[in-house]
Order: structure tokens, then sequence, then C-alpha cells
């Protein structure tokens, strides 16, 4: 799963200036559920930035679906048409995730600065949002969270955006580093 993610300002350094829209403040800090987000997408030009909503609205909740299930995206009549056509790539630097015990565990890949989560959009509500497709969890993330966002190497980029794309939903997760902060959270 992939409740909040963060961007710290080195990320940015990473991505070439054309993909950051021109209005977009470099934003640095957690992102959260229902905020927006720089997210990366096949324009009329190439390969282009927007900034979109986190979450499209559930139907029967009245929440937000912030994430989607890789094993079963194309099964979902929510997901199904955006995924095939409306990609993106959410640029971060790191997510977080909570274990058993409420503690909070930062993860990050080691020596990367930048990691780009597999994720679609579409319009709801009248506007752009976009959702995050998690995988099965790979590898010491087991021991955090059952899932994780599925990660796409910034070398096949090119390649989640064409139409062939689907091996990429098979990915092997990367190597991740984990760090426990011993924060707990509040359930009031």
């Amino acid at each position: 799963m992939c409740g909040r993610y963060y961007i710290q300002h080195k990320m940015y350094d990473n991505l070439p200036a054309f993909m950051i829209p021109a209005d977009y403040a470099l934003y640095t800090g957690d992102v959260c559920p229902s905020e927006k987000a720089l997210i990366l997408r096949q324009g009329c030009r190439g390969m282009e930035g927007g900034v979109l909503s986190w979450g499209y609205p559930s139907k029967n909740s009245g929440g937000l679906v912030i994430n989607a299930r890789v094993e079963t995206l194309h099964e979902k009549p929510m997901f199904c048409e955006d995924v095939m056509h409306r990609r993106c790539l959410i640029p971060a630097s790191g997510f977080y995730e909570w274990d058993k015990e409420k503690q909070k565990a930062t993860i990050r890949r080691p020596e990367k600065e930048l990691i780009y989560f597999a994720g679609f959009y579409g319009i709801r509500n009248g506007q752009e949002r976009f959702v995050i497709i998690t995988r099965q969890a790979a590898g010491e993330m087991c021991r955090i969270h059952d899932r994780m966002p599925l990660i796409i190497p910034g070398e096949c980029m090119e390649e989640w955006f064409s139409g062939d794309y689907e091996y990429l939903l098979k990915t092997e997760a990367p190597v991740l580093q984990i760090e426990i902060e011993n924060e707990q959270l509040s359930f009031l």
C-alpha cells in the first residue's frame, strides 16, 4: 500500500526541467491523499508534467481510492480504461508505511534521489486525479507491510507510456532501504 510519500528538493535536480510545469512551485515535504502532486504523463509533444489530485472518489464509502492492485487492474471497471490509455509516473524521493506496531518506516532506494511510482489518471467529478499502482511486497518490505508501490525503473519510462507496457506490471521490486522511526500513529 502507499498512503503517503515524500519529496525532497534534490529530487528535482534529477528531473528534466521540461517535465516540471512552469506554474508549479517546487513542493517539498509529505504528499497525502487528496493533495495535488506532480505527475509525469505522455502529452501531445512527448512526456510532460502535470499537477493532479491524488485519489479517485469512492462510490461506496465517500472516501478516496488512492491505490490499485496490479493483480486486478484490468478487471476493475473503475481502472481498466484509464490504465490502458492514461498511465502516469509519480516522481518521489520515497514513501512511508507503518508496521504492525504502528511504527513509521521511511522507505527509499539507496543512493537514488528519485523513484517513479507507476500510476494512471482520469477525470473524476470534473477534476484530473491519479491513483498509484501497488504490488505484493518483496524483500525487506514484507516485514513492514504486504503491499508496496509498483516502482518503474527510470530507464523504462518510455516503455511505460508506450503500448508495450504490460511487462512492466511484473517488474521485480528494487532493493529498498527501510528506516524505522518509532513514531506512533494516533487513531483518536
